[in-house]
């Protein structure tokens, strides 16, 4: 049992964690155990909440040069340990890149990107489908007639944004039209249509879900059955 030489380093520049009993290493030899690391979450906890921006500074600056350091076991862990209570809380000016970075990651923080407007949103969503060898188009919400297969249809008016449909190849053909009329077993061709737009849509929109694309299926079955698939927003993290 013993204080951790990385405490000693923290109390020396901390009135607040230099008044508190420090916590105490395990007496066994593999590391500091359980009842250690709710001793240090309640030092956090209170660190976090009662310290000023000038002393929480200084603890800092010793986390990050503590991170730089990996030949002592725990030490991350230890680290994380006071900067997750911090990660939602105005950054300090003049934070280590270690201390910055930790929190970053336990924040969530990504990168801020461009909004791209529903074109470019549609094309980027092209250019992935694409990349995968589902080929696609892009067309002006509502245009007639609607291409075959993959559709990404832009609307300028509310709902506005970037729809995804699939189109089956023969349902515009003078075929189909003649299969569809109402003859016995035509209500089971449209059926059979409609089942197929909505699989290959999804599987389509699932491709973009899977880069990271934003994605939204809604249902409306007030006036039948109806899925409208959407593409919400360009991937945070693109794979290019």
């Amino acid at each position: 049992m013993g204080v951790p030489g990385w405490w000693q380093r923290v109390a020396a520049v901390s009135e607040h964690l230099a008044a508190v009993e420090p916590p105490q290493r395990s007496e066994h030899g593999f590391g500091p155990d359980a009842q250690f690391y709710l001793r240090l979450g309640e030092l956090a906890r209170a660190f976090a909440a009662e310290v000023g921006d000038a002393e929480r500074g200084r603890v800092l600056a010793v986390f990050d040069d503590l991170l730089g350091d990996e030949t002592e076991p725990h030490r991350r862990a230890i680290a994380l340990t006071f900067l997750w209570p911090l990660a939602r809380q105005p950054r300090l000016a003049g934070l280590g890149d270690r201390v910055r970075r930790e929190l970053d990651l336990i924040a969530g923080y990504r990168p801020a990107r461009a909004a791209e407007s529903g074109p470019d949103l549609a094309r980027l969503a092209r250019a992935e489908l694409e990349r995968c060898g589902l080929p696609a188009t892009v067309v002006p919400r509502e245009g007639h007639p609607a291409p075959t297969g993959v559709v990404l249809s832009v609307s300028t008016e509310e709902p506005a944004g970037v729809f995804l449909e699939w189109n089956p190849f023969d349902a515009g053909s003078a075929r189909y039209q003649a299969l569809a009329e109402d003859r016995p077993g035509s209500g089971n061709l449209r059926d059979y249509v409609d089942d197929v737009r909505d699989l290959a849509a999804r599987a389509a929109l699932d491709v973009l879900a899977a880069a990271g694309f934003r994605t939204e299926v809604r249902y409306d079955f007030l006036y039948g059955r109806s899925r409208v698939c959407r593409v919400l927003g360009p991937p945070e993290l693109p794979f290019d």
